[in-house]
Order: C-alpha cells, then sequence, then structure tokens
C-alpha cells in the first residue's frame, strides 16, 4: 500500500514538474512579446490534452499508461513518442495487458536498436476498428541496429497481431500492427 501511494507521489511531481515547465515556457514568450509563439505552445498543450483524453477513453488502462508515461523516462527509453487518433471509437474487445506487453516489448526492440544521441520520435497513429486496433508507426532518428529491429518485426509470429513492415533505414522504419480481438 505504502509502494503505490509513493508512486502516486512521485507520479503527481512528474506532472506538475512538465506543467510548470510548459506555464514558464507561455510566460517567457509573453514577456518577450512573442505572443503567436505562447499562442502556439498553448495550442499543442490542448492538442495534446485532447489526445490523452481519447487515449484514457479507449478502454485499455494499461495501454493508456504506458503510453502517458513513456516520454517521462521511467522505463529508460532513448526516444519519445506522440501519438494521435484517427476516431474515437472504444477498444474493449482487445486484451489490454497482452496489447501493453506486447507494446512494451516492442519498445524496448527499438530502444535497443536506435542510436540514443539523436533526436529520436516515434509517431503512432492509433485506430481503433470494429473488432480489431490498428497502429500506424513511424519512427525518425538514427538506427544503429537495423538488422535486430527488422528481424524481430518480420518474425514476430502470433495468431492476433499482424505485422505488415513497409520501410526500414538508418533515419527512419514504416509499419502498420493490426491487434485482433484478444479477449
Amino acid at each position: 500500500m505504502m509502494k503505490d501511494k509513493e508512486e502516486t507521489l512521485t507520479l503527481l511531481q512528474h506532472a506538475r514538474h512538465d506543467w510548470l515547465n510548459r506555464i514558464q515556457l507561455i510566460k517567457g514568450y509573453l514577456a518577450l512579446g512573442k505572443t503567436e509563439e505562447a499562442e502556439r505552445v498553448i495550442e499543442e498543450i490542448v492538442l495534446e490534452s485532447q489526445q490523452e483524453t481519447k487515449l484514457t477513453k479507449l478502454g485499455l488502462p494499461e495501454f493508456a499508461t504506458l503510453f502517458l508515461l513513456h516520454n517521462w523516462g521511467w522505463e529508460g527509453h532513448t526516444f519519445q513518442i506522440e501519438y494521435e487518433f484517427i476516431n474515437d471509437l472504444p477498444a474493449q474487445f482487445i486484451n489490454d495487458v497482452t496489447l501493453t506487453d506486447w507494446m512494451k516489448s516492442f519498445f524496448q526492440v527499438i530502444s535497443d536498436a536506435l542510436h540514443p544521441l539523436y533526436a529520436n520520435q516515434l509517431y503512432v497513429s492509433i485506430e481503433p476498428l470494429e473488432k480489431s486496433l490498428s497502429l500506424h508507426f513511424d519512427f525518425e532518428g538514427k538506427l544503429k541496429d537495423l538488422r535486430s529491429l527488422e528481424k524481430w518485426l518480420l518474425h514476430y509470429e502470433d495468431k492476433q497481431i499482424h505485422i505488415n513492415l513497409k520501410e526500414v533505414s538508418e533515419t527512419n522504419f514504416i509499419c502498420n500492427v493490426i491487434f485482433s480481438g484478444m479477449e
């Protein structure tokens, strides 16, 4: 019980720190008379909050938590994620734990394959469908181990997870993953 409270306090501390940084950035732009830049940061915050709302309403709390906490660096990944939703459909038909475990493995494979000193970014489009969940991944950055990433993506086998690797190079990869109903 105490461990959960400590984790909650740490989480709140990170959230507060993130918000203070954003507010200071807006204040700085306003102090310099750069209202357009301040408005741009505010708009980014609004759009990000709208995507976070969609993520939390998806019906996959483990998956949502993984995405919400990823950029704070708790898992030690050396890439940032940015995500967007294609629609607002729920995804209760997907097994949350199985999906999240797969995502953690995928994130680890990416972390192991990339060069940590570059600005590495993974863009994810999330599209809940009638009986599946479609994820489109578009990575930009610097990969040092293309072979292991490509091997993992091409040889991953599962009846309910279908991977289509579209492109892979030293600076990016693109793939689509379909998660069929897993419950």
